[in-house]
């Protein structure tokens, strides 16, 4: 794993930036210190940030104006069809035309729209992150910085490592530690919190989630298979995860379990195949 392609930051400079207590409300200036280390020029792009969208018009406006906003970042807004006034809520939003907005002209699942946003991503790092208001994007920094560093490919927001304040079902645990452990025992990575979409990855591996099977909500962990498999380092960050104050979730939790079980099943033997297949072909090379 290299660092990205980029000018190669002061490392002295670097180990300055410190992580500062977050808040709601960022200046994010500590984003924009380190995103400077690492361009080239004024119009070059570091980071992309896809936000999926479907009937949250109680929302997004105030996500949008939360973003960091800087030259070095584009917002990506994938529309999956909404009924509601989510794009007139968008349009609310000061140079809310400097924003890419593409629009579904069906509903195509979570999946899809991370999928399509990351053809229109040009950033080396993408972010994807939910707009019902969960999560905090001065938490975009933390998951952003492992992989500038070096040190990571995708890494994945967890309310275990971090904070989250609702009451969390314990079905929803349950299901999560089941995961957790089906990641340690055949895959050989510990992830709590498989079903967070607050992450980010490096553009390498745009190429491997395109080939994604599962195009709902149980992409998140397919995703985490896909770049496991791929041999890209996983690491999990902690975030804050709040309570939704608005609308309700859009998860079937029987479609998703199914889903997820079907992930892990079908990732198992995709292993398992390349296990065989590495066997083999060290069995040639030893008897040729």
């Amino acid at each position: 794993m290299k660092l990205l392609n980029r000018k190669k930051p002061n490392i002295a400079s670097l180990n300055k930036i410190k992580t500062k207590k977050s808040t709601i409300v960022s200046d994010y200036q500590e984003l924009y210190n380190f995103l400077n280390l690492f361009k080239n020029d004024e119009n070059s792009v570091l980071m992309s940030i896809i936000l999926p969208m479907y009937n949250e018009e109680n929302t997004i406006r105030s996500i949008l104006e939360m973003l960091p906003k800087n030259k070095l970042i584009e917002i990506i807004i994938i529309d999956d069809n909404s009924t509601d006034n989510s794009l007139k809520e968008i349009k609310k939003v000061k140079h809310y035309n400097e924003f890419k907005i593409i629009r579904h002209l069906e509903n195509r699942g979570y999946g899809n729209a991370i999928i399509t946003g990351m053809r229109y991503a040009t950033g080396d790092v993408i972010v994807s992150m939910d707009t019902d208001g969960q999560h905090n994007p001065d938490d975009i920094y933390i998951l952003i910085k492992p992989i500038f560093e070096g040190k990571a490919d995708y890494t994945i927001g967890s309310r275990y490592l971090g904070s989250y304040h609702y009451h969390l079902p314990v079905a929803t645990r349950l299901g999560e530690v089941f995961v957790e452990k089906f990641f340690q025992v055949f895959f050989g990575i510990k992830i709590m919190n498989n079903q967070n979409g607050f992450r980010a990855f490096t553009k390498e591996l745009i190429p491997v989630f395109n080939n994604a099977k599962f195009l709902g909500y149980a992409f998140c962990t397919e995703q985490i298979l896909q770049a496991t498999l791929s041999e890209h380092k996983v690491l999990e960050c902690p975030i804050k995860v709040y309570d939704r104050e608005y609308g309700y979730s859009k998860i079937k939790l029987h479609i998703l379990t199914l889903n997820i079980l079907a992930s892990l099943l079908l990732y198992y033997l995709i292993k398992f195949k390349l296990n065989v297949s590495r066997k083999r072909k060290s069995i040639k090379d030893f008897l040729w």
